[in-house]
């Protein structure tokens, strides 16, 4: 008995876009409700296609753990009444009752249950919170109510455990759960019966069904690779629409077309794009990297004479769009296109595009830097950008170069976009960096000083990608992007918003301030795998009207390489140890000098007056006073003596704290 399950929850269409996800979110989901039921199992893993999510359990016990509490009652003075109840609830006497500290107790025993029994609640608990971006629900004939929400309606449920068919009825969906599914819409829509996963798996992939969405995409990138390169080409790479055309399609098939020459004029981000998002069809290159006259596309059936004509015909039609749109833009100027974003709303509460722009220029130094901004905005007004909005920047660089903008302008219209968070590439030249920077600064201070700002995992203006990049644009880059303190673009732009009328929070610098340093925490600690703990404690302490990101940065690493040395917990018991004893003592005289007999406080008196703030002359010190506290009595009866002693060590800690951030000492 291989105490495996499988369950098959067979639906209408799930949207391609969702599939990558559902696997993850299935799995993770699946396995944490198997542990709420206290069952014990190996692996979970989750797969799916268009019409299925199904679920592998290995390794799944028959019976689920007992489970043993201790469960607390009334108070021992509680009525006859509240006693009972909590008896009767629990199903037991006052015999098994037990006292302490003022209640009544019970040791509740709960043996474990076949999980046969329990696949029911499980699947119930899995529909339910299965954690869809959009669900729907559907009319129940024989229930006469509506279902639980699913992203699509089930039709079908194979629950099979130990090799065997577990007939379940699920209520929420009006269905009793079997060993029957099916296998290909077109190709093989006949009812398959299966025993276990591996004849599941191996019955769909005989019926045109791959299960594996992996399996189906390695397919699908080879399949295209090995067919472009026959041709002498390469397909360009597009990890996004590989994704979305696996979850399209059950079982794959191939096909290479031909773009018309006449539509070869494009950019090849037009017809790129064009082609993408329309159509869901691959680029296809030449081994220079220049597009070449045909396109691949992935189908769910084998391509018929009719389907070709079909591509052919539609991408014709979309490509004549295309280039109208182009034609007519190059027509008008980016200045004229840029006089017309007055019109479009920024936010409500911040503007318009335009006063963006003028807020950006506040911000500028160079010639260079006001005709970027002055333009980088202007293709949102622009037929191409409007029917692809994914193309905003490409199309202004293009447009820039064909009016005949100097190139590094053109470029720098493209890259202030960039980065579009932590995965992005950044920009590849300092001006498109700048202009990025003033751009993502305006926009975080814009929001956060009208009060919207991310609650939990909602963050619907993507300010914490936007902190993240301005981040990234400071740090990452080999250049310094920033010509003046970090705190000056705040502070100018905080003022060209108040000239546009627009009013800030009084506390719109913080508040900006503390969202970076939070996402500055955040990624210094992934990136440079530091203690996230250290990280924050170092970064809420610094003073960023005098400290640039890259000195932060650079005091957290050292912090951190500080904190990992062994002999750093010697400086770090003797900083704790003396400013427990000493308190908020302050001494007369900065003079440590030590007059007294004592040879360990004479030895540490000696050690401070030469004093160089090496990193092992501070644990030769470090030893020297934790020898003095283990043999000294500090706190000496004598007040002299005492004054002494308190001042060599308050001496200790001033020079340990110009060498150490004192956060890191306390942690």
């Amino acid at each position: 008995m291989n105490k495996e399950l499988l369950i098959e929850l067979f639906t209408e269409d799930i949207p391609a876009r969702l599939h990558k996800k559902a696997i993850a979110d299935a799995k993770e989901l699946f396995a944490r409700i198997l542990s709420e039921y206290n069952a014990d199992y190996e692996t979970v893993n989750s797969f799916i296609s268009p019409r299925r999510l199904s679920i592998r359990v290995t390794g799944l016990a028959e019976v689920t753990r007992p489970i043993s509490e201790i469960k607390r009652g009334p108070k021992v003075e509680a009525s006859e009444q509240a006693l009972n109840g909590f008896l009767r609830s629990n199903n037991k006497t006052k015999d098994d009752l037990k006292e302490r500290d003022g209640y009544y107790y019970l040791n509740i025993k709960n043996p474990g249950q076949e999980i046969t029994s329990l696949l029911g609640d499980i699947i119930e608990d899995f529909i339910t919170r299965m954690p869809w971006k959009k669900s729907m629900h559907w009319y129940l004939e024989n229930e006469k109510t509506l279902s639980s929400y699913w992203i699509r309606p089930i039709r079908s449920i194979i629950c099979i455990y130990n090799d065997k068919p577990v007939e379940i009825y699920i209520k929420s969906l009006g269905l009793f759960s079997g060993n029957t599914t099916y296998g290909h819409r077109f190709l093989s829509n006949k009812k398959i019966t299966v025993n276990d996963f591996e004849d599941y798996e191996n019955k769909l992939n005989e019926n045109k069904v791959i299960l594996d969405f992996e399996k189906k995409k390695s397919y699908i990138e080879n399949e295209l690779s090995q067919q472009s390169a026959s041709m002498g080409l390469i397909v360009k790479s597009d990890k996004g629409l590989l994704n979305e055309v696996s979850g399209l399609v059950e079982y794959p098939f191939m096909y290479i077309g031909n773009i018309d020459e006449k539509f070869m004029s494009l950019p090849m981000e037009v017809l790129s794009t064009s082609m993408r998002v329309h159509q869901k069809y691959f680029t296809l290159t030449y081994p220079d990297s220049n597009i070449a006259p045909f396109f691949a596309t992935v189908t769910n059936v084998p391509v018929t004479k009719t389907m070709k004509m079909g591509f052919d015909r539609v991408l014709r039609a979309r490509l004549s769009d295309a280039m109208f749109f182009y034609k007519e833009d190059t027509d008008v100027t980016l200045e004229a296109y840029a006089n017309r974003l007055s019109n479009v709303v920024f936010h409500e509460k911040l503007g318009s595009i335009s006063q963006k722009i003028d807020r950006m220029m506040s911000i500028a130094n160079s010639p260079e830097e006001h005709r970027v901004i002055a333009l980088c905005k202007a293709d949102l007004v622009s037929q191409m950008v409007g029917e692809f909005p994914e193309l905003q920047g490409i199309m202004g660089s293009i447009y820039a170069s064909v009016q005949g903008e100097v190139p590094e302008v053109c470029e720098a219209i493209s890259d202030h976009y960039k980065p579009m968070g932590a995965n992005d590439s950044l920009p590849k030249t300092f001006l498109g960096a700048r202009i990025s920077f003033f751009d993502k600064l305006d926009t975080l201070v814009g929001f956060l000083g009208v009060g919207i700002k991310p609650t939990g995992s909602k963050d619907p203006f993507a300010l914490r990608r936007a902190t993240v990049s301005i981040i990234r644009l400071v740090l990452d880059l080999p250049h310094n992007i920033l010509e003046d303190e970090f705190t000056w673009y705040i502070d100018t732009l905080v003022t060209a918003y108040s000239d546009q009328g627009i009013a800030l929070s009084s506390t719109v610098k913080d508040d900006v301030i503390t969202f970076l340093k939070d996402r500055l925490t955040v990624y210094i600690s992934e990136i440079c795998s530091i203690d996230f703990e250290l990280c924050n404690q170092i970064i809420n302490n610094c003073d960023f009207s005098n400290s640039s990101l890259q000195n932060i940065k650079n005091e957290v690493t050292k912090a951190d390489e500080i904190t990992k040395t062994p002999s750093f917990e010697i400086i770090k018991g003797a900083y704790k140890r003396t400013s427990g004893i000493i308190g908020d003592f302050s001494p007369s005289s900065e003079n440590c000098e030590y007059t007294g007999d004592n040879e360990y406080m004479k030895k540490l008196c000696e050690g401070l007056t030469n004093f160089d703030n090496s990193f092992e002359n501070i644990v030769k010190i470090s030893n020297l006073v934790l020898e003095a506290c283990d043999s000294v009595l500090i706190n000496n009866p004598d007040k002299i003596i005492k004054n002494k002693n308190f001042t060599l060590l308050k001496k200790y800690i001033d020079v340990v704290e110009q060498v150490f951030n004192p956060v890191l000492l306390n942690m």
